[in-house]
């Protein structure tokens, strides 16, 4: 909601895993880091966090270089291009989103996404309940080199809105990820070292695992945010939380995947949950069925298509 993997009338039409490599984020890798070059030493290992210290990083010591954080992502990517690769998927979601105040909400919908060379995935979202929003669709061409293409269709008033400027700040349908998060979850991994510099900024155990805190900063696009972090398992090169950041030391936002499973081959998250801190809110999602390489039609990936996302609610 490979995450993944996504009010009134702006509820209806506001803040879908394409959440996208999620969620897409939707839900995200296992595998070997890539061999260290001929004639390159291996990038020295991480420490732990201290006892006691379990989610917060620890500063690393003799972290060679900014490399060592592009390396591991690139093995990320290659992953993702090989022996974790897959055409498309298929995901049933439900959301529980609950607001600073803390009242309650629930969405459930079907995501499916079509991936695309270069990061060009097309994404597309259909909304089943509750009522108020059933048969709500959401479209999204992702793009490497410029800002993704999104429209909404929205039944209630017959029409598709197109998701641009700073309405890509806007909740996606009340929940704590915006339109340009959606965006985010897909290009992450697509970024080279001149589109957002990376570099080791510390270590943690996760579930008894060592993992690897690497933050990016991004140049190339406007994302939204001024850093990001990602928290990687080292060994297993599985993504377990990102944090977006604006000026501040405190994130923005907070990306957790956890309950991962092996899905066709693929490590898939199947519980997500987005903090915002600042609002004291929180949107879990839950992965209730997710198929990759089902020969889902292109033909579904349109702005005609989402006209007929009220079928799939049925």
């Amino acid at each position: 909601m490979d995450v993944v993997l996504l009010r009134s009338s702006t509820m209806t039409a506001t803040r879908a895993l394409p959440i996208a490599r999620i969620l897409s984020l939707g839900m995200l890798l296992l595998a070997r880091p890539a061999s260290p070059a001929a004639g390159q030493e291996p990038a020295p290992t991480a420490p732990p966090a201290e006892a006691g210290q379990s989610g917060a990083a620890a500063p690393v010591t003799g972290a060679k270089s900014p490399n060592e954080a592009r390396a591991l992502l690139d093995a990320v990517d290659k992953l993702d291009d090989t022996t974790r690769n897959w055409s498309d998927r298929m995901q049933r979601l439900k959301l529980h989103i609950v607001d600073g105040r803390g009242i309650e909400r629930n969405r459930e919908l079907i995501m499916r996404t079509l991936k695309q060379p270069d990061g060009e995935d097309k994404t597309t979202t259909v909304f089943l309940v509750p009522p108020e929003v059933r048969g709500t669709a959401f479209l999204q061409f992702a793009h490497k080199d410029r800002d993704a293409e999104q429209w909404l269709w929205l039944p209630a008033l017959g029409r598709i809105r197109q998701i641009s400027g700073q309405s890509k700040n806007e909740s996606f349908m009340g929940t704590d990820f915006s339109y340009r998060d959606l965006e985010l979850l897909t290009d992450v991994f697509e970024w080279t070292e001149e589109e957002a510099p990376a570099k080791v900024v510390g270590s943690e155990q996760v579930d008894g695992k060592d993992a690897v805190l690497i933050e990016l900063v991004p140049k190339k696009k406007d994302v939204g945010y001024q850093r990001i972090r990602l928290l990687l398992e080292r060994d297993a090169l599985v993504l377990r939380r990102m944090e977006f950041y604006g000026s501040g030391d405190t994130p923005k936002k907070r990306l957790k995947l956890d309950a991962l499973r092996d899905v066709s081959g693929i490590p898939t998250a199947f519980t997500l949950e987005m903090l915002q801190p600042p609002l004291n809110s929180k949107t879990d999602v839950t992965v209730v069925d997710v198929k990759y390489n089902q020969n889902i039609p292109e033909d579904l990936f349109t702005t005609r298509a989402l006209e007929r996302g009220a079928l799939d609610a049925e």
